[in-house]
């Protein structure tokens, strides 16, 4: 049956159920029970349907499920509807129980009941419920009255069983024992006529678990002296003709049904805790997972970084190398002019020397004497500069092997520490020592992220061209 939200405006702290879908499904399930058409009987198991479903989301999903939905659903955003939605829980959980064929059977009768009509239906016999459907349509009153026929024939029948069971022969008193069944009798608490059950024996005295105790959803046991209580078949319980009279059979169905409803609102509630925990853990989980994920994030962030500085550093290294390998060509072409030209004069002072002989007929050694002097002026400079140019070269080679150490420390360190980052990470071929490729060589400094570069764009053909992330 299909029903139509309609606008509402709400007055219950909807943030008590903990969840936003639980608290978005709690306003979707009001105002589907505001716009449902309340006509037919399939209508109002659909509204009974959906508050059960919900109600069973609240145990499994929001701490103390149970009462944030009847406190919800005493709330004034029912208002008057309350009762309805109460009795639409009710008699959906009822008719579920039902054969399917007499389900089919009150579909195609009670389409038009009352709603009161439907919530007394639930609490007659099945045999009544089909007498009832059958003949015709029903009010509360009627639904109750016949109910009330039933219950005194019943009463009738059980009455003339308990007679003729006091007028059979008393049978021999039973001792007492863990299991028997039992009824209070002198008893200064307010128990005396109470039935229960032997749950253990504590020396003379015994622990009793009352029915009245059972039906209130509770497990306290009552300790009792032998002569408090009686086995159950010495004292048959009897009721004025105006009550409904029990055998022990109705009692132990009574108490039976008790336990089961116990042990269901036991099991939801324990369903409930286990979701609730299951759900802390699976937060925690992602919590972790998320912290994980954000450190791998950071630390492959820390990667680029050293990535960039190394190579920021290759070029820097890279520019004062070329700028030193120039100035160092210089050096050596200006070394090469100073030798050539010493060579030069050299040979010039041979070739005078050489000349010295001849120039003795026309030249007096004052002369000769000028001449050399002329010439160790003119060497002597062109001497000191080669010695200062060779000492300028010689602290500049010194320099290059320095800066050259240098960058190798800085890329070893860099490489290292790359290497355990992708040893941690469980990177193929990478460890402290370095990386060793595919074809088994191990590299080491900036050859090793070079060659890891190379392995990757190999295993990776298709995407050569894009980035690789580590």
């Amino acid at each position: 049956m299909p029903c139509v939200e309609l606008p509402v405006t709400y007055s219950f702290d909807y943030d008590r159920f903990a969840k936003p879908d639980l608290q978005t499904k709690a306003k979707s399930t009001l105002g589907s029970f505001f716009g449902f058409v309340r006509q037919t009987f399939d209508g109002l198991l659909e509204i009974g349907r959906s508050l059960q479903d919900f109600y069973f989301d609240c145990l499994a999903f929001c701490p103390n499920g149970k009462k944030v939905f009847s406190e919800w659903l005493a709330s004034p955003d029912f208002g008057a509807s309350r009762y309805i939605a109460s009795s639409a829980m009710e008699i959906y959980a009822w008719f579920e129980k039902l054969p399917a064929r007499s389900q089919r059977l009150i579909r195609q009768n009670v389409q038009n009941w009352s709603v009161s009509a439907l919530r007394q239906l639930t609490k007659v016999s099945h045999d009544l419920v089909k007498e009832l459907v059958r003949s015709g349509k029903k009010t509360a009153a009627q639904v109750t009255q016949e109910s009330g026929s039933e219950r005194a024939k019943e009463g009738e029948k059980k009455q003339a069983s308990s007679e003729k069971i006091s007028q059979t022969p008393a049978l021999p008193t039973a001792e007492l024992a863990p299991g028997m069944r039992i009824v209070v009798k002198e008893d200064n608490a307010g128990w005396n006529g109470h039935s229960g059950i032997i749950m253990s024996k504590r020396e003379e005295d015994f622990w009793v678990l009352l029915d009245h105790t059972v039906s209130q959803g509770m497990e306290v046991k009552h300790l009792l002296k032998p002569h408090q209580i009686q086995p159950e078949a010495q004292q048959p319980v009897r009721k004025s003709n105006s009550q409904e009279l029990f055998t022990a059979a109705d009692v132990e169905q009574k108490i039976a049904d008790a336990i089961a409803q116990y042990n269901r609102e036991k099991a939801e509630s324990e369903q409930g805790r286990f979701i609730e925990i299951r759900d802390a853990a699976l937060q925690a989980a992602k919590r972790e997972i998320q912290a994980a994920q954000e450190h791998a994030r950071a630390i492959a962030q820390k990667n680029q970084d050293l990535l960039t500085q190394l190579a920021a550093k290759e070029d820097e290294v890279r520019w004062r190398s070329l700028s030193e390998r120039e100035s160092l060509q210089a050096l050596q072409t200006r070394n090469q002019q100073l030798e050539q030209r010493v060579a030069e004069l050299e040979k010039a002072l041979e070739y005078s020397n050489s000349r010295t002989d001849n120039w003795e007929n026309t030249l007096n050694k004052q002369a000769a004497r000028v001449v050399n002097k002329e010439i160790e002026k003119a060497i002597e400079p062109l001497m000191r500069e080669v010695d200062r140019l060779n000492n300028v070269l010689s602290q500049k080679e010194q320099e290059l092997v320095r800066l050259q150490m240098s960058n190798n420390q800085e890329s070893d360190a860099v490489v290292a520490e790359f290497g355990e980052i992708g040893e941690k990470f469980g990177w193929s071929g990478w460890s402290s020592r370095g990386y060793r490729a595919a074809s088994g060589m191990l590299c080491t400094g900036v050859n090793a992220i070079a060659q890891f570069i190379n392995d990757l764009k190999a295993s990776y053909p298709s995407h050569q061209q894009q980035e690789i992330a580590f």
